[in-house]
């Protein structure tokens, strides 16, 4: 190796220990004490329990430990559960009238075949529980997706012995080291370096957010208490609220960008086009057929299924519909979960157009999550049809809800 390649090779190296370096390390601090950190899911659905405040726990598993624990600690006071993917995390308490008293158990990336499961489990155990909302998302493929149905143990007993777990909960050593240089977690810690070097005591402000276990309780905009047991949006109210929900306050919403995220979204390869297409829009029958027997049996307990298609950015669904490919697979769809809704006497609650609810896109924070505001909207439109109609359930053209024009 010549001189100038050694002096650069050193230049890097240099460059890298005096900044990539320090993150890292002190990023691993964190993570080594967080996540995968079975404990801290536990900590923080106790603490939520006592003070019904908003927290953000450790998310190694998808939140699946901690909703669970909050699912078996709700179960004396709901007959709701809302199920699903983050896609369903803007569904509150507040969307719904009196006689519904909910939790969501949505957790990230969570496909309709274990939602299914779940649900089919919180049937057999959970005897106040009458309604179940599940989603039934096309947008990003759980629709089509041909995963097994494995049932699954959502018991008190499980999840306690698996946060009483101190040997097998941590996350793998590579698995930390990844997730100290990946993107979030580069931004949160500068977040909160500065929010340390702004603190008027520095000394406590880096105790509470990098050395002890939890943050200081804080105050959210909505008034409730607020504290976070990841190094994570530490302050931000960006956990889950009492009733499972989310209220994204960590990420942007999309206002004036929903042209150019409803052109990607169209883009042949995009998440939202591969599934559709590959599955030529056939929903998966052994998912419908398992719903439809969930749903007969929620009736004779007195409750029922409400079946929702997740509202999509205003414009994203109509686009869909206009193109040739794409609007045919989605057609297909759409009827395919007609022709099953009015033979199994079922409603679906279509509010893939979100803007004929009204929803805006300041409502989204991308092309699929929508914030409660714009859920409000859709199953206030919902509550105003009695009895429910059988079959897919959507305003026409005019709507009842008056929002913007679509994009286009």
């Amino acid at each position: 190796m010549g001189d100038r390649h050694r002096r650069f090779v050193w230049v890097l190296a240099g460059c890298f220990c005096s900044t990539l370096l320090p993150v890292f390390i002190l990023n691993m601090a964190v993570l080594n004490a967080t996540l995968g950190n079975n404990q801290m899911a536990l900590l923080a659905s106790q603490w939520q329990q006592r003070t019904h405040g908003s927290t953000y726990a450790p998310t190694l598993d998808g939140h699946h430990l901690f909703k669970t624990l909050r699912l078996n600690d709700r179960a004396a006071d709901i007959n709701t559960v809302v199920f699903g993917s983050s896609i369903m995390m803007g569904i509150t308490q507040q969307a719904f009238p009196r006689q519904f008293s909910l939790y969501s158990f949505t957790k990230n990336s969570n496909p309709l075949g274990s939602v299914i499961a779940e649900a089919e489990y919180v049937q057999q155990h959970f005897a106040n529980v009458r309604w179940y909302v599940v989603p039934l998302d096309w947008s990003l493929g759980f629709l089509y997706q041909t995963m097994r149905i494995r049932a699954v143990d959502l018991s008190l007993a499980t999840a306690m012995e698996k946060a009483a777990d101190r040997s097998g909960g941590r996350a793998p050593l590579l698995e930390r080291m990844r997730e100290a240089i990946s993107y979030p977690r580069i931004a949160a810690l500068a977040g909160t370096v500065k929010s340390i070097l702004l603190a008027g005591n520095k000394r406590a402000a880096f105790r509470e957010k990098i050395i002890q276990v939890g943050s200081d309780e804080y105050t959210c905009p909505d008034g409730s208490v607020g504290k976070d047991f990841d190094s994570m949006f530490r302050g931000l109210c960006a956990g889950f609220s009492y009733d499972g929900s989310s209220t994204f306050s960590y990420l942007n919403r999309v206002g004036g960008n929903a042209p150019s995220l409803i052109l990607a979204a169209l883009e042949p390869g995009s998440r939202y086009t591969t599934e559709l297409t590959s599955a030529k829009g056939e929903p998966n029958p052994r998912f419908l057929e398992r719903l439809a027997t969930l749903a007969k049996a929620a009736t004779r307990a007195g409750g029922g299924l409400i079946l929702v298609m997740p509202p999509l950015l205003p414009g994203m669904e109509a686009a869909f519909l206009r193109n040739p490919q794409l609007g045919s697979a989605l057609d297909r769809t759409k009827q395919a979960l007609a022709d099953w809704s009015r033979r199994e006497q079922l409603t679906i609650l279509d509010a893939g157009q979100s803007e004929r609810f009204g929803c805006l896109p300041e409502e989204f924070v991308d092309q699929h999550h929508a914030v409660d505001s714009c859920y409000k909207k859709v199953f206030q439109f919902l509550w105003r049809q009695e009895p429910w109609p059988v079959g897919l359930l959507a305003p026409p053209a005019s709507g009842l809800h008056q929002g913007q024009e679509s994009p286009q």
